[in-house]
């Protein structure tokens, strides 16, 4: 766990997290996106859970976009 995460997860130990479980994956993806902290996201993962998240919309549709233009190329 790096010191960003730390500070980040201070109520959970990541190294336990079992991310394998989609509702735990949420949990995890959440807490970074609502930090700012994008380090080590994949984007299939982003793909797969963006439309669960509960981030701001703005910050969706940034990643929504994001992944279209990802897409094209």
């Amino acid at each position: 766990m790096t010191k960003r995460e730390s500070k980040i997860f201070w109520d959970y130990d990541v190294r336990k997290m079992d991310l394998t479980n989609p509702k735990v994956k949420i949990l995890y993806l959440n807490r970074k996106l609502r930090f700012g902290d994008l380090l080590g996201l994949r984007r299939t993962d982003l793909k797969k859970y963006l439309p669960k998240l509960d981030i701001n919309p703005s910050l969706k549709e940034l990643l929504q976009n994001y992944l279209k233009s990802r897409t094209r190329q």
